[in-house]
This record gives C-alpha cells, structure tokens and sequence, in this order.
C-alpha cells in the first residue's frame, strides 16, 4: 500500500512541476540581466540575412544595422524576441515598425550593435526584395 502511495505521490509532483514549468512565461527584453543601457525606439525593417545574428534591423535613413542576438545573449527564462515578431519574419519576409529595443552592447562606429526587441508598435509585413 505504501509502495502505491509513493508512485502517486511521484506522479502528482511531476504533474505539478511540469504544468508550472509551462505556465510562467519568460521575461521580456527589458528585464534581460546582459543590458548595457537604456532601451530605445528605432523606426526600421527587421529582417532574416546570411552570416550572425541572421535577424538585423536596418535604421531606415541610416546605414546602420542592429543585430538581434538569439544565441550570444541568450539565458534560460528571458525572451530576445516576442513569439507575436519572430513567427511573422522569415527569409521571404520582413517587418517594417517603430521597435523598442534594448541594448547588449553599446553602439561603436563600424560595429554592429547587439540588441534585443521588446515590443514593435505599426508592424506592417512586406514581402523581401533583394
């Protein structure tokens, strides 16, 4: 009898550990640990390319280009990108909008700063020219 109370109470806890695990949601950008400022707004086109980090947002107006880190500042529990962005974007694709994003690095000349985006607001998807 005891043996079978045992085994439920092992199920129970795994039941319980399981459910909780998959119901907290992961923080957001803004509370990311790796930040090295202040986020800002940039107005740009969010987009897939070859090379690291493959998602880059070009400043629309500028040169620059700032690189959406997935990998390099990734930690368990914290988002880089909103599922609501990262599933609309694709190599076919790409995403014009104002963006708030937060900074990994800070901006150097000839450098691409490493970010992470916390919202988009006026996203409009647009098939990709090349």
């Amino acid at each position: 009898m005891n043996r079978w109370v045992l085994i439920l109470l092992i199920v129970t806890l795994n039941i319980v550990t399981t459910m909780s695990a998959s119901t907290v949601p992961d923080k957001t950008c803004r509370d990311h640990p790796n930040l090295v400022g202040k986020c800002f707004t940039v107005h740009g086109r969010l987009a897939v390319y070859n090379g690291a980090p493959a998602l880059r947002i070009w400043r629309i107006g500028t040169k620059r280009m700032l690189g959406v880190s997935e990998q390099r500042f990734a930690v368990p529990g914290y988002r880089n990108v909103p599922e609501e962005i990262s599933s609309q974007v694709d190599q076919d694709k790409a995403i014009v909008a104002e963006f708030l994003v937060c900074p990994f690095t800070k901006p150097k000349q000839k450098e691409m700063q490493m970010v992470c985006i916390e919202k988009a607001n006026n996203l409009v998807v647009k098939p990709r020219s090349n």
